[in-house]
Formats: structure tokens, sequence, C-alpha cells
């Protein structure tokens, strides 16, 4: 327990913190976020995100906060960009795990925030989606709330009670309904199941929810106000609002597959744990069959108190995991990233499963056994999928196969150290996939396919190459970082043929992008050869003396 922060900080260093600055913002949502908070900022509009002058009604406005920070204090740099949503969930993680150790143990509490930290979701959250980031971690906060109300535990409970719904008010106007009331769904649905003494009256639902729109009525109000109808339509899908819609039956279908591939290597341990926790229930329950229950006080010195106390707080757990996944089902589209709000209670009830196995590893033999097989096969499933690909994509080819030689290598070596008696150390091998993947992708995966996730290029030699008051023609509406790294007039037209001799430059030369499926539709509208400029995977960059 001496090394536990050490080792934690040497955690959030390699996923949260590594590798920063390596690439441009991505056109993966982060470029549109960084552009929008842009815009808010030279503009200075404090109620309506804008993206292209127009009202994007996405997610609410302090949802960009993190990139309008960085902006502020540091300019605009992936870096400082990418730093403030790291803050953020290395905030969700520390409250994790306070969460963990107060209803657990220390040790437990510590092993929760490596587990989240080291799931493939998160490093995705801290460097695309802010707005996911700040609505799990208060949404958490109001989790660890309504947990010590349920559970008696001493001291300050009011106090705490309101800070809960105080963030989740601050879940509210930061990153919508779904994740400000996702907590409400878990708590009832504990209370349903477990019927404690004083069910839902003992979190002062109707008082918290007064204080929740008290303080988030100003701001949507307001957009009520100016945007009607419009904003009334987005508003219960935030923060991704503006996703275009998928087939209905693809949300149930995505809350499972999310939670598995966002927890991933942890979602290999994930069934055994709650498992563990239903039969360690059961178990309880007999045990505790007619024994007279100690003062609420005593409940940290008598072991039978003490169970009684982990059963409940896993069951509310499991509860608000399955809570905190109806969200998927109900955006739009929703990134992967949206399983972060789920994450943290699966890896609580990772974490008390682990804990359990430093106490006595026979214990939890079976299970452990059980998840790390499936690891080494999902894990070399995903290794040869890797090295299927690398030869498709040329310029990362050579990182993607070490990426799949890492995948492979580091997803058998917890069945080997298992396989030999070791549990206790096939355990903590479980976090290598993503504790040293996340470095190699970083500094070398990304930088290989940044013409993939980013269309900077276009944009560098455009400025190099065309007149200072050349416009820069295109096909479709543009990519977020085209629209951020360009300092030039982008213009979307609908008539290639009438645009493309309108917004010729000063060298009487035209200048257009667009994806390399439409290069015939742009010759043939042109009218004239098209001289290539840059071709990238993801946009091509022409021009033509269009007569």
């Amino acid at each position: 327990m001496r090394f536990a922060p050490l080792v934690f900080a040497l955690i959030c260093l390699l996923v949260l913190f590594t590798g920063l600055d390596r690439v441009g913002f991505l056109d993966w949502r982060e470029a549109r976020d960084v552009q929008v908070s842009r815009e808010l900022t030279g503009r200075r509009e404090p109620l309506t995100p804008l993206l292209a002058h127009e009202s994007w009604l996405e997610k609410p406005i302090l949802a960009y906060a993190p990139d309008v920070v960085a902006g502020l204090i540091h300019g605009e740099t992936p870096r400082n960009s990418r730093l403030m949503r790291a803050l953020a969930v290395l905030a969700l993680l520390l409250v994790t795990a306070s969460i963990g150790g107060q209803h657990f143990g220390a040790r437990a509490g510590w092993i929760a925030a490596g587990v989240l930290a080291t799931s493939f979701a998160t490093p995705l959250a801290a460097r695309t989606d802010a707005g996911q980031a700040l609505g799990a971690l208060f949404g958490w906060v109001g989790c660890a709330g309504f947990a010590d109300a349920l559970f008696n535990r001493r001291g300050g409970r009011a106090s705490r009670l309101v800070v809960a719904w105080g963030a989740l008010a601050a879940a509210l106007v930061i990153a919508g309904p779904l994740p400000a009331l996702w907590p409400l769904g878990g708590l009832a649905l504990y209370v349903l199941l477990a019927r404690p003494p004083r069910g839902m009256a003992a979190v002062q639902p109707l008082a918290g929810l007064a204080v929740m729109l008290g303080l988030a009525l100003p701001w949507y109000g307001a957009m009520i106000e100016r945007h009607g109808g419009s904003f009334l339509s987005r508003m219960a899908f935030f923060p991704y609002a503006m996703d275009p819609r998928g087939p209905w039956y693809a949300g149930p279908v995505l809350m499972a597959s999310f939670l598995v591939v966002g927890f991933f290597p942890w979602s290999a341990l994930l069934p055994g744990a709650m498992l563990h926790a239903a039969i360690s229930w059961r178990a309880a329950r007999r045990a505790l069959a007619g024994a007279e229950a100690p003062p609420a006080h005593e409940s940290e010195y008598d072991p039978i108190a003490r169970e009684r106390h982990e059963e409940g707080a896993a069951h509310f757990f499991i509860a608000c995991t399955l809570a905190a996944l109806v969200p998927i089902a109900i955006y739009p589209a929703p990134p992967l990233s949206a399983a972060l709000t789920a994450m943290p209670a699966a890896a609580l009830l990772c974490a008390r499963f682990l804990d359990h196995l430093f106490e006595d590893a026979r214990r939890v033999a079976a299970p452990l056994a059980r998840a790390v097989l499936m690891l080494a096969v999902v894990g070399s499933a995903g290794a040869l999928l890797l090295a299927a690909v690398a030869p498709q994509i040329r310029e990362a080819s050579p990182e993607l196969r070490l990426l799949a030689s890492l995948l492979l290598v580091t997803s058998w070596a917890p069945f080997l150290a298992n396989f030999v008696g070791r549990r206790r150390v096939a355990a903590a091998l479980i976090a290598l996939p993503v504790a040293l993947g996340v470095p190699v992708v970083a500094y070398r995966v990304m930088p290989a396919m940044e013409e993939y996730l980013n269309t900077r290029a276009v944009a560098e030699a455009m400025a190099t190459a065309a007149p200072p008051s050349a416009a820069l023609v295109l096909a479709e509406p543009a990519p977020p970082s085209l629209r951020l790294y360009t300092r030039r007039n982008l213009v979307a037209v609908d008539s290639l043929a009438s645009g493309l001799y309108e917004w010729r430059a000063s060298d009487s030369l035209t200048y257009v992008a667009f994806r390399a499926e439409r290069e015939h539709e742009v010759a043939l509208a042109a009218n004239a050869p098209l001289e290539i400029m840059l071709r990238t995977p993801a946009m091509v960059l022409a021009r033509a003396r269009v007569r």
C-alpha cells in the first residue's frame, strides 16, 4: 500500500499524459470542439455554441470550457487542450479511488482507480471528449453522495448530499439531462431491488431536484427563449445531439458492445466480478441469518457488518452500471467514449474482486483463470486483425505490426502468470495492454497515421502554394480540422462548375479540396486538367485553370 500512489501516478503518466502533442487536432470530435471554443471566444458569445457562425446545439456551452480555458491561457495547441481533458479524467480517477476506499477499503480504492485508468475508453475520452469526461466526473460525485447516504457512513452526510446534488446540477449544465439523471436511475433500480430501510428518502430527492433545476434553469430557459423548438428537440440528447440518428435496434447492442470494448482489457474480468458479488451476497445472507446488526458506528470494526456493507455497495454499483449504459441506447450515434460513464462502477466491482484475490487467492482462482483465458483469446484476435490491416495502411504498416505484437504478448502474459500459479501477478498484468499500448499508439501509430486522422497537411499545403487571398473551394462540408487549421476562406459550393469558375484566385487558378472518390466529378466540373497538389487519405488538394 505504501507504493500505491506512486504506481497510480506512473499509470496516469503513461495513459493520460503521454504524447499529447504528437499529432494535430483529430477530426473525430476534437477539432470540432476546439473550433467551437475558438468561435465562442472570438465572438464573446455567452450562451449559444457556434460553429461556422451558426448555432451548434450539440451540448451545453460549459462543455467547451476546457478548450476555452486552454486557448485563453496557453493558446490553441493540441497539447494544452488535451491536458485540460486529461486533468478532468484524472479527477474522475481520484473520485473513483475515493469511493472504492470508502466502501471497500483503501487497497480496493487504489485498485479501482488503476483499473479505470488502464481501460481502453479512458485515454480515448481524455483525448477527444471533454463533455463526457466532465459529465462522468460530476455524475460520479453525485453517486458518491448517494452511496454515502444509503449505507449510513459516519460524519458529514448532509453536507455530502449537498455536494452530490450540486455535482448533478453541474452535470446538467455541462453535459445535459442524461448524464445528470442516470445516477437517479441507478439509485431507483437499487432501491427497487434491494429495498433498503429508508429507500429514496435517504437522498432527499425532491430537495435535490429543486437544487438541480434552480441552477440549470437560467441557461436552459435562456436557450429555450432564444432557439425554441430546435433547442427542445435536441436537449434530451446532449452531449451528442447533432450526430445522425442510427437505427432504433442499434441502441441495446451498443450498450453491451461499448462496455465490452471500452472496458477492455478488464471486461474479461467483469462477468466474474459481478458473479462474485452475487454469490458472496447469497453466502453472506446465509451467514447473517438471525444475526443482529451492530450499530452503524461499529460497522468498520465488525466483520459481519463490514461484509454486509460491502455487499450492499457492490449491488448499488451493479445498478449504477446498468443505469449508466441506458443513455448509450438513447443517444443518436454515440462515440465509444460514451461508455466512460459506466466504467467507474465496473472498475469498482473489479477492484472488490481483486481485493479479495489479494486476501485469499484461492477464493477467486476459478473466475480469474477464466478471465485471463478470455483476455488471451480476445487479445490474439485483436492482434491478428491489426496484422491483417497493417499492409493496407502503408504509411503506418510497421507501427501497426508493432502494436499487434505488443497486444499479443500483453494479452497472453496474465494467462502465463496464472498458469505458473502467480495469481496476484496475473491480475496486475491485465493492465498491460492499455498501460503499454497507449504510449506506443501516441508516439508511433498516430503520428504515422495522422493524414488519416485530420487534414492539417492539406491546410499547410494550401498556405504554402496559394496566394494569400485565395479561397479554397470544397466539394462537401469542410472537415473540422480543415476549418481549424486553414486561415483561408472556405467555400462549400452547391454547383461545382459555377463555383470553380467564380472563386478563381489572383493567379487565375482555382484551389479545390475533395475526397478521393470525387476526383472524377471535380475534374468534369472544372473542364480542365487537375493539378494534384497533395493527396492524403482524408482529402485531396488540387488546382485547375478553369475557363
